[in-house]
């Protein structure tokens, strides 16, 4: 069988290069499923140097294919986003033209693989309208949705004027205006998508109660298929969790507003204000000068200490030695980093927000705050004990395990796979 994947990172496309390629779930999944299926990867690349010769070209847009480990890579150029100029025109005169151009590569790159099915990865970007030009089956691989993600882009109480004015320098709030745009635009075409595709990919009850009420009453069929992690995740852990001597929280966290960086502010100074001796180590590309503004409490005030983005590796050997892990966002569907804990049998403590309760039994595999109550999350931090931190870590592990076994997962896929093929 031959599958076609659009996805959002060039999976292993660029194994051995930057640490981000071939770090990801999706360069887990296709390491488990490209000697079962003849696989084609097709992805945006950032890289104009790719495109020097041999190209496919359609306006600012090109594309070529190359063969690395039996996976036929699609690189596709956005020529209309490579620029600070290109997202002012974009912002100015809107994507038609740049939509049109990426749609022929996606129909030649269709036309090239000749696919029994269509996987496409996510609903943020522009790939899933490959479903209108194709008579393939496509399924969606559902991942965050755009539509709910937007209603809570800010925290209650700031408006999106506020973020845009006060969201970083006044050198970047053209980059800022530039993001919003983009959201509105990705939402009005994710309907679009939805309205295409008839069959997808999910995990939680969220996701597919949110492709009910976005899509509506149509036909349309979806399959339980849980998330591949990243293989570093996958290896043994001590049989009994040594907790460290003194309270350590690990938080991995991104730029968005509804990532929950002002909870992190509010629950740390919360902390030290109690008297709580602790670290809180905090990885991902955040600048927290926006957050700093919004609450008035300093990263310094809170006790947080940023260390950046970190591999998949080096992340294990932080949750390992922590004592729990704290996940603030404001929505979410399955995240990842919730998962990659549990599997290291570390306790998690997250906001009940999207998916999330699909993925913990509070005070059984994990614990669960309301969203944005920095309070209640300060609260169940002091109060856990190192008992009950070990007891729910177990329980947690033994939950992932089978959640994200990968026999299981690839499995369930296949048969997907060949039910859609089939139907075709």
């Amino acid at each position: 069988m031959r599958v076609l994947w659009f996805t959002n990172t060039p999976s292993n496309f660029g194994e051995g290069g930057s640490k981000y390629n071939g770090g990801g779930w999706v360069s887990s999944l296709e390491e488990a499923l490209r000697e079962k299926v003849e696989l084609g990867v097709c992805f945006i690349s950032k890289d104009p140097g790719l495109f020097e010769g041999g190209c496919h070209v359609h306006g600012k847009a090109k594309w070529f294919r190359s063969l690395r480990h039996s996976v036929m890579y699609y690189p596709v150029l956005n020529g209309y986003d490579i620029t600070r100029g290109d997202r002012t025109r974009s912002l100015l005169l809107g994507e038609g033209k740049q939509i049109e151009s990426l749609l022929s590569c996606y129909r030649e790159v269709v036309e090239d693989f000749s696919p029994s099915v269509i996987q496409v990865f996510g609903s943020e970007h522009s790939f899933g309208l490959v479903a209108g030009e194709t008579t393939v089956p496509v399924v969606l691989h559902l991942q965050g949705l755009m539509n709910p993600y937007w209603e809570v882009f800010t925290p209650k109480g700031v408006s999106i004027p506020y973020w845009t004015v006060n969201g970083g320098p006044l050198s970047s709030l053209l980059q800022r205006v530039y993001t919003l745009s983009r959201w509105k635009r990705s939402c009005e075409r994710e309907r679009k998508i939805l309205s295409l595709v008839s069959n997808y990919m999910g995990r939680t009850r969220w996701d597919r109660e949110q492709v009910r009420s976005l899509r509506g009453n149509d036909s349309w069929n979806y399959f339980k298929v849980w998330e591949m992690l990243r293989s570093p995740f996958y290896g043994d852990v001590p049989t009994e969790r040594k907790l460290p001597p003194t309270l350590r929280l690990v938080t991995t966290i991104s730029e968005p507003p509804y990532k929950g960086m002002d909870v992190l502010l509010r629950a740390g100074k919360a902390l030290r204000d109690s008297g709580v001796q602790f670290e809180w180590r905090v990885f991902g590309n955040i600048s927290p000068s926006f957050f700093v503004k919004m609450t008035g409490i300093s990263v310094q005030e809170a006790g947080l200490t940023l260390c950046g983005v970190i591999g998949p590796a080096k992340l294990r050997e932080e949750l390992l030695s922590c004592t729990m892990y704290v996940h603030p966002s404001y929505i979410d569907n399955s995240p990842n980093s919730v998962c990659e804990a549990q599997i290291l049998g570390v306790p998690v403590l997250a906001a009940a927000v999207g998916g999330v309760p699909s993925l913990i039994e509070d005070a059984k595999t994990g614990f669960l705050f309301p969203a944005g109550d920095s309070e209640a999350l300060s609260e169940k931090i002091r109060s856990l004990d190192g008992a009950t931190l070990k007891e729910v870590g177990r329980a947690a592990r033994e939950c992932a395990l089978v959640r994200h076994d990968r026999d299981s997962i690839v499995s369930s896929i296949l048969n997907v796979y060949d039910l859609l093929s089939v139907k075709n």
